[in-house]
């Protein structure tokens, strides 16, 4: 499941961070202030596209935006399973 209130969170403070207003990033990353505002809270939920733009924008990765919004399972990624017999 993903954390939206996390993802807005994390962008609101990287852009903190980096001394950028919300109207700066808006401007950047193509994408309309009002918008911005509304994924740093959480009213609405950020597309891919969106994700991928703001990003960019700030200068670092998906990853590193996304970075504590999985929860890491190492039986999710386990391909080998054990025959019975």
């Amino acid at each position: 499941m993903v954390n939206y209130k996390l993802i807005g969170k994390r962008i609101k403070e990287v852009r903190r961070q980096q001394q950028i207003s919300q109207m700066e990033l808006a401007e950047i990353s193509g994408l309309s202030v009002s918008y911005i505002s509304h994924i740093e809270t959480a009213q609405k939920k950020a597309s891919l596209t969106s994700i991928i733009n703001i990003s960019n924008a700030l200068g670092i990765t998906v990853d590193e935006l996304l970075y504590g919004n999985q929860l890491y399972n190492p039986t999710d990624y386990q391909t080998y399973r054990p025959i019975d017999g």
